[in-house]
């Protein structure tokens, strides 16, 4: 099948993209969010009624540019939680002082408790989706068969499967190059994706096949 000026464009660039986000991949990988990079855990129990915003910019004021999330915890919203990248000693000392300037405490840096989270790999991401995904394309598959068994369903599978690999190969790249930080939500996002694809091709192969039927 001939491409038209435009078609051969879009494909072009399209190859271009895809090239880009490899390469991007193999130099600097995905970028993780911060939730499942290695990093810092801090709890600290400040022992009055506390308020996510001022410890917020306490962390702002503290950290600078580092990524951090900040998380009360416990019932009476006196304690928080907060995972930053790295802490340095004199980070501590000035979350500490901070802290018990803004809440009349008398903290000390043995008061945090600190712990190291290890890194979550992308594949472990990515586990809790393949059974559901295998699970979805047998039922696909046989649904087609089924459905178009007097088409040739096998050009058919390919066209589609291969149209929505296309488009999520497409996706990683551009989440790859924007540095998009990858978690579950990003996944199910590119699930979706793959879903809608999946129902706007059948439903454009039944209407074809119902017309000539």
């Amino acid at each position: 099948m001939k491409l038209s000026g435009s078609k051969k464009i879009i494909l072009l660039g399209l190859i271009l993209l895809i090239v880009a986000g490899i390469t991007i991949i193999v130099l600097k990988g995905f970028n993780v969010s911060l939730m499942y990079q290695q990093h810092e855990a801090i709890n600290v129990v400040v022992g009055k009624e506390i308020n996510k915003n001022d410890i917020n910019l306490i962390c702002k004021e503290v950290f600078k540019n580092k990524t951090f999330v900040v998380r009360t915890i416990d019932f009476f919203n006196d304690s928080v939680n907060i995972n930053v990248e790295s802490i340095t000693d004199d980070e501590k000392n000035e979350l500490v002082s901070k802290l018990n300037e803004k809440y009349g405490t008398s903290l000390n840096i043995d008061s945090l408790n600190i712990s190291t989270i290890a890194n979550i790999r992308i594949r472990d991401i990515a586990r809790p989706y393949v059974k559901p995904i295998i699970i979805s394309i047998v039922v696909i598959v046989a649904y087609l068969i089924i459905r178009f068994r007097k088409m040739n369903v096998a050009k058919l599978l390919g066209k589609l499967f291969g149209i929505v690999l296309l488009t999520e190969v497409v996706l990683a790249s551009i989440i790859a190059i924007a540095r998009i930080p990858v978690s579950p939500v990003v996944v199910n996002l590119m699930t979706i994706v793959a879903v809608i694809e999946l129902i706007l091709y059948i439903n454009k192969r039944e209407k074809e096949y119902s017309s000539q039927e």
